[in-house]
């Protein structure tokens, strides 16, 4: 089993991101698993989820 050290798992509403102290990259996932996308940093974790909630490409 792998280490969760250096890692973060934050709610945002119905969603989920996972923070890791060894990348500024953030991946965002629904509560029911369903892959959002990756943030390339994370402030713009509300714009990737507007996206996808629109329908948009992400």
């Amino acid at each position: 089993m792998g280490s969760l050290h250096g890692m973060v798992l934050d709610r945002y509403g119905p969603y989920r991101c996972v923070f890791d102290t060894d990348t500024a990259t953030v991946p965002v996932f629904t509560e029911h698993g369903a892959w959002v996308g990756e943030a390339p940093n994370p402030d713009v974790i509300g714009d990737l989820i507007d996206a996808y909630e629109n329908g948009s490409p992400h």
